[in-house]
């Protein structure tokens, strides 16, 4: 059991190391922006996008105090609380949840989205499972009601299904429920029994489930789970290395999750990371100078240099 919990941890302990190097013309393209490091915009997001804010931040500062670099993000719902607020003035996120939206409706304030790279949920289970695919009305059923419990209802082997979900305030949770419960409730049995609350977890625990679950005992199963694209394609490994070769995407509703499918919409649960900012944000405001970074060709090599495609 210690042992399940020191690798379960074990990507928590990772920090992004900054570029040893320094890029060359970088005020040179901040000023190009109307951007300095006095007025650069507070800006937050979502796990999967800590690498796309760090490299931002490099790419607008030749140099910086240590107390400014964006060493973490707040996750998903913690940073769309934190722009509501008036804390942050830009976050890259995935889209709001309908609690999010109804949050920022109750404190008044109007959020603008825009679409800078694409990205997609995606069902995970173990690369050994024969399983292949799931539908739409299959994870509807797993998800909302429980009612699937064995792989053999969808065409794979007699072993119990265990579903594994992604905490409430999560950006892989709302990508969930937008895309695929549309707004309906996880089952309670699920989300009290089997909920993993970071993003590497999930990974762990779909890998890993059989063998002893959370602080739980060997079991004839395979453990069901969903993450998003980019950011599985893109994990970096922590030193006892092997979680991704353990995994695979199943096809959704007949469609493979690839760059290719991602790229002309044909697979169902594309949506995409959002620059968001409060409609109130002033035109000339750094915030918006910044979203025009991220919208322009500047910024399309160093969305794809963190694993993401350009939503243009």
């Amino acid at each position: 059991e210690a042992a399940q919990l020191l690798s379960n941890a074990a990507p928590l302990l990772e920090n992004r190391m900054v570029r040893p190097y320094a890029r060359e013309n970088k005020e040179e393209e901040a000023a190009q922006w109307g951007l300095t490091g006095e007025n650069y915009p507070r800006v937050d997001g979502s796990t999967s996008t800590l690498g796309l804010v760090q490299s931002a931040f490099e790419t607008m500062h030749q140099s910086w105090e240590s107390s400014l670099y964006p060493e973490t993000a707040s996750r998903t719902v913690p940073s769309y609380e934190k722009l509501i607020a008036g804390e942050v003035d830009l976050i890259l996120v995935p889209y709001a949840s309908a609690d999010v939206l109804h949050a920022a409706e109750q404190a008044g304030v109007g959020l603008e989205f825009h679409k800078v790279a694409l990205e997609a949920l995606v069902f995970i289970t173990r690369s050994d499972n024969p399983t292949e695919s799931i539908t739409q009305e299959q994870a509807v059923s797993i998800y909302r009601d429980y009612a699937i419990r064995n792989w053999k209802e969808l065409g794979g082997p007699d072993k119990e299904l265990v579903p594994i979900c992604r905490n409430a305030n999560s950006g892989s949770q709302s990508q969930m429920d937008n895309l695929v419960l549309n707004g309906q409730a996880m089952h309670p049995e699920i989300e009290e029994n089997y909920v993993e609350l970071t993003m590497p977890g999930m990974l762990y625990q779909v890998a890993n489930f059989q063998f002893g679950g959370i602080g739980g005992e060997p079991r004839d199963c395979y453990a069901l789970g969903y993450t998003l694209f980019a950011y599985l394609s893109n994990y970096r490994e922590d030193p006892s290395g092997g979680v991704t070769e353990k995994l695979k995407m199943l096809s959704y509703n007949g469609v493979a999750p690839t760059e290719e499918s991602l790229k002309d919409g044909s697979y169902p649960l594309t949506d995409g990371y959002y620059a968001v900012l409060r409609k109130d944000t002033p035109e000339d405001a750094p915030a918006r100078k910044l979203l025009a970074w991220f919208q322009s060709d500047s910024a399309a090599p160093v969305i794809r240099s963190e694993g993401f495609l350009p939503a243009a």
